[in-house]
C-alpha cells in the first residue's frame, strides 16, 4: 500500500507544498494482538477448542507461549497469548 494518495500538492492560496496521506478507515482484526486470561478449568486441549473449534490446535497455544512442559494444564492467571491460524 502507498502511504500518499498523489504526488506533491501545492496550494497556491496559502503557499504551501503538502501530501495527502492516506489513513486506514479500520484496523483489520487478525493485526490485534489477542491476549487471554486462564480461568479455573482451562486446558490448553480446551483453550483450542474455545479459540480454533478444535483440540487438535493445543500446540499452537503451547508453543507461542514457551508452554513447553508436557502438561495440557496452565496455571490460573495466566496471561496467554492466542494466535491466528
Amino acid at each position: 500500500m502507498e502511504r500518499y494518495i498523489t504526488p506533491l500538492e501545492i496550494d497556491t492560496t496559502k503557499k504551501l507544498a503538502y501530501y495527502k496521506t492516506i489513513l486506514p478507515t479500520e484496523i483489520p482484526s487478525e493485526d490485534i494482538p489477542f491476549y487471554y486470561v486462564v480461568q479455573d478449568g482451562d486446558r490448553l486441549d480446551t483453550l483450542s477448542y474455545k479459540f480454533y473449534n478444535t483440540t487438535e490446535n493445543w500446540w499452537i497455544l503451547a508453543k507461542a507461549n514457551n508452554l513447553a512442559n508436557g502438561s495440557m494444564a496452565v496455571p490460573i492467571g495466566t496471561r496467554l497469548f492466542i494466535p491466528n491460524v
